[in-house]
């Protein structure tokens, strides 16, 4: 039985290394084609490493549906060429092989998070710096709306950080500026729970000034507002902090919870998160639904595999949109991923293999 397996394997990813590389390689010829017409400098080096750092994403998005297609090419073959009916004849059920293949499709959701987790970010920033340079432009393509958890340098000696800005009112949370001297010791410090960024200077609120003449003679002031007298271009700080656009899970469940704390609109990265949540998963819960499916000629069946598989993602971006509106719960994505589990290990259960 485990040589049955073995082979089983080899076979479907003999299939996935076929179908997986070539909608990859499609996606990408798309977008040269979009990239050759948006460009405005031809760098043909900038142009393959845009390419290259495009891969990830495509991974992303390619390999759930590249899986389900794996499985229906390894069932095609082994009941064309009868060799199903040798395995259920020894004694192994249909229903065990199907098993066994969804499991090889956890290790393929693994994979999967650990792209979206550790490749994808970098990928994705480097692509986007590149294609702005291809572009001339460095608009990002999609607006920052805050940022936390930043250090900022205004001058040579001076660095500001603050917990939380909203670029839309200017305002933020738990602010700290420094300026140290020719050796680097701190001489003048100012603490504060809230600021609003002005046009030439940065209002502060519920202030502690620290002056510090030498270790002996430090002086202390509260002060309910105070004014510092040093100027914030929003416009450069989103550029610095367009590196915190979110991409993975963990970065995504960050930053709705900052923004959630500190009382900005957080239902769109709540959304977003969960959108994610869900999704990643795809590899694994698409091959549930659809195993049950793949052992017959019937092109109907097969038929219902893809317009499954449409209806997913089609679920999941509208449920997140309407959740992003705070009408429905966020999780509730997650219940396209719990539906499609019940159908599949529902007919999973009744699986008998009838074209003998």
């Amino acid at each position: 039985m485990k040589k049955l397996y073995l082979y089983l394997y080899k076979r479907y990813f003999t299939y996935l290394f076929i179908i997986f590389p070539s909608f990859v390689a499609v996606t990408l010829l798309a977008d040269i084609i979009e990239l050759f017409r948006k460009i405005k400098v031809m760098i043909f080096a900038d142009i393959i490493l845009y390419v290259i750092y495009q891969i990830p994403e495509k991974v992303y998005y390619v390999l759930p549906v590249s899986t389900v297609i794996a499985l229906i090419f390894l069932a095609r073959e082994l009941i064309n060429k009868n060799e199903v009916h040798a395995i259920l004849t020894s004694g192994i059920s249909i229903k065990d092989i199907s098993i066994s293949l969804v499991f090889i499709t956890i290790f393929i959701t693994a994979l999967q998070i650990g792209n979206l987790e550790f490749l994808m970010p970098q990928a994705k920033l480097k692509s986007i710096e590149i294609y702005n340079k291809l572009k001339r432009s460095y608009s990002n393509d999609e607006e920052i709306k805050f940022a936390y958890n930043t250090w900022v340098s205004l001058e040579k000696d001076l660095f500001l950080y603050f917990d939380f800005i909203d670029f839309e009112t200017k305002g933020g949370k738990n602010l700290v500026l420094i300026r140290f001297d020719e050796n680097y010791y701190p001489v003048y410090r100012v603490e504060s729970k809230s600021f609003k960024v002005l046009k030439n200077s940065i209002e502060t609120f519920s202030s502690r000034v620290i002056v510090i003449q030498n270790i002996d003679n430090i002086d202390v002031q509260f002060v309910n507002q105070y004014t510092l007298p040093f100027k914030i271009d929003i416009n450069d700080l989103k550029t610095l902090v367009a590196k915190r656009k979110p991409i993975s899970l963990t970065q995504l469940y960050e930053t709705a919870k900052i923004a959630e704390e500190y009382g900005h609109k957080y239902s769109y990265y709540w959304s977003k998160f969960y959108s994610k949540l869900a999704s990643i998963f795809a590899p694994t819960v698409l091959s549930v639904f659809a195993v049950p499916f793949i052992w017959t000629r019937r092109k109907n069946r097969l038929f219902f595999i893809f317009v499954g598989i449409m209806l997913y993602w089609y679920l999941i971006a509208l449920l997140s949109s309407i959740s992003s509106t705070g009408l429905v719960p966020y999780q509730i994505t997650l219940s396209v991923d719990v539906a499609f589990i019940i159908i599949g290990i529902f007919y999973l259960l009744r699986l008998r293999f009838i074209e003998l």
